[in-house]
């Protein structure tokens, strides 16, 4: 639903096409830069960035991402750059720069929002350095390692998704802000769901968007011999490592604005 009106959707995943930026409008690190508190660190609207893209990336469905989202790009905090030329618009693939704060964007557009754009941009502390932006782009490597890690993320049809993946902070118990998602595998041999994963059996994946850190207890999934993704457990980041599962309670604890891949192994690993 939509303002009350029923909404198409698709019966097929590949006809859903997931996003957080387009060409439209202003890229997801300028929107970001724009519409977050102006007192929080640039460290703070990176790891907010890498938790939009975690959530493109880790959906069921097609993940569109918009050229640069993967290293903080930047148009200046210009809405529209289509008649902007190369200047709001560049692309920097050798990472020394995102182009935020090349100038003031063109009045045509961007004239109401000067207010809001000028103290911003004139702020150093709102420029990532290069070490930022290497960082959002290993982090962005690591999550489409992660979604072609396992069929699980990419099922194929509706009928599929309805019977492998769970939501489990729903209700009134719920535990505002954050989104825990399971997506069961089945094992060869057994009756009933068909097995699609060689390597991993259940994934869980809890996306914490909170300022602060978050836990999650789930009698459903207590019990289970899940941990940390090795992509997660191998990557620089360091705060995705106080990432925990306690089988015992059945509860996770995930770092602020931080998404954790939970995963089950089987008793064999294969090699993709």
């Amino acid at each position: 639903m939509y303002g009350g009106t029923p909404v198409a959707y698709a019966l097929c995943p590949t006809e859903t096409v997931n996003y957080v930026s387009a060409h439209d409008n202003e890229t997801l690190f300028d929107i970001i830069s724009l519409k977050t508190p102006v007192e929080i660190s640039v460290e703070e609207r990176c790891r907010i960035n890498h938790f939009a893209t975690s959530v493109i990336a880790l959906s069921q469905g097609i993940p569109f991402f918009h050229a640069g989202d993967e290293m903080l790009r930047s148009k200046s905090l210009d809405r529209d750059s289509y008649n902007s030329g190369d200047w709001f618009n560049r692309l920097d693939f050798t990472y020394n720069s995102n182009n935020w704060g090349v100038g003031l964007p063109p009045k045509e557009k961007n004239e109401k929002n000067w207010s809001l754009i000028q103290p911003r941009l004139a702020d150093p502390s709102f420029k990532p350095q290069r070490s930022h932006i290497l960082a959002a782009a290993e982090n962005f490597m690591n999550l489409l390692r992660i979604r072609y890690s396992s069929p699980l993320f990419r099922l194929r049809t509706a009928n599929a998704i309805q019977e492998r993946v769970r939501f489990h902070n729903t209700g009134p118990s719920w535990v505002p802000g954050i989104i825990v998602m399971s997506i069961e595998d089945g094992n060869e041999g057994v009756p009933g769901l068909s097995q699609l994963d060689r390597n991993f059996s259940y994934v869980v994946v809890i996306f914490n968007p909170c300022p602060t850190e978050a836990s999650f207890f789930s009698p459903t999934l207590r019990g289970k011999t899940l941990q940390l993704h090795p992509i997660q457990v191998k990557s620089t980041d360091d705060v995705v490592k106080n990432s925990s599962y306690q089988p015992s309670s059945g509860c996770f604890t995930v770092p602020a604005r931080t998404t954790s891949v939970f995963v089950e192994p089987r008793g064999y690993m294969c090699d993709e």
